[in-house]
């Protein structure tokens, strides 16, 4: 199986949507066959390649950073072992422990209510089952 870039693989594409449109020209709506015949074939498809590949190399020179995670608070870079999401500033842990109060809140709360809905429709289904 070839290797493929996302260059070339952008250009035969490319050559295959042209030579569709050249060999279905009856098919495209008539106001574009001037647009078809007026493209030149050449000129866009140099077009996508140098863009493709500007794509590439912008993508290949981000992948040099190394992996880490970043603070819930004040969102710095991290170590990726760190186990709390935080960073090692005091403020920063001290919100996360705040925050992590309110989930565990909000999630007893929440089932609290959904406890308070689906009671008595459960009561009622068991209600028409037994009698």
């Amino acid at each position: 199986m070839p290797a493929w870039t996302l260059p070339s693989l952008t250009a035969e594409i490319f050559d295959v949507l042209m030579k569709l449109l050249m060999d279905n020209h009856s098919m495209v709506p008539s106001y574009m066959h001037g647009v078809i015949d007026m493209v030149d074939a050449r000129k866009v498809k140099d077009m996508v390649a140098k863009k493709s590949s500007q794509f590439m190399g912008s993508m290949a020179g981000a992948g040099k950073m190394p992996p880490h995670k970043h603070c819930r608070i004040c969102h710095e870079a991290i170590s990726v072992k760190a186990d709390p999401r935080v960073c090692k500033n005091q403020e920063c842990i001290d919100q996360n422990e705040k925050d992590e109060k309110n989930q565990k809140t909000v999630r007893i709360a929440m089932f609290v209510f959904f406890g308070i809905f689906a009671v008595p429709y459960i009561l009622v289904l068991v209600s028409r089952i037994i009698g």
